[in-house]
């Protein structure tokens, strides 16, 4: 009977371990979209806050007036595949990014995104100098 409460502990600890652990992304990191998707970048900061907090709070709390504001399609840039994004800035605790859009002649100099829509970009690893 012991040995099954130690191995509910230990299966319920390493679970908790798995939950709490969060992606985090090195400010001046380079990622590049390698599939082309519904992902988007948002003009406004409060837009991208906006949509962290209704993904977040959706179940938990029905706050209608909030969860039922909208983004204009002409404060967005979706993303195409081969897009890439530069990470210039976190805010909040790494929930929403401040970033470059790596292209030319992009209609901003910076864009928001939030910290959930990154696992879908892949990491471009620096080239390094060799000589």
């Amino acid at each position: 009977m012991k040995q099954y409460i130690f191995s509910l502990i230990i299966v319920l600890s390493s679970l908790s371990i798995l939950a709490s652990e969060e992606n985090t992304y090195a400010i001046g990191s380079e990622l590049m979209s390698e599939k082309h998707s519904s992902l988007v970048l948002f003009h406004y900061k409060n837009d991208a806050f906006r949509q962290y907090l209704n993904r977040d709070n959706f179940f938990f709390d029905f706050d209608w007036d909030f969860i039922s504001t909208t983004v204009d399609t002409r404060d967005l840039y979706k993303i195409k595949k081969g897009d890439k994004i530069k990470l210039l800035e976190s805010l909040r605790d790494g929930k929403v990014y401040k970033v470059e859009l790596l292209k030319d002649f992009a209609r901003r100099p910076h864009y928001f995104v939030e910290s959930e829509s990154l696992k879908h970009y892949n990491l471009i690893k620096p080239e390094t100098d060799s000589g």
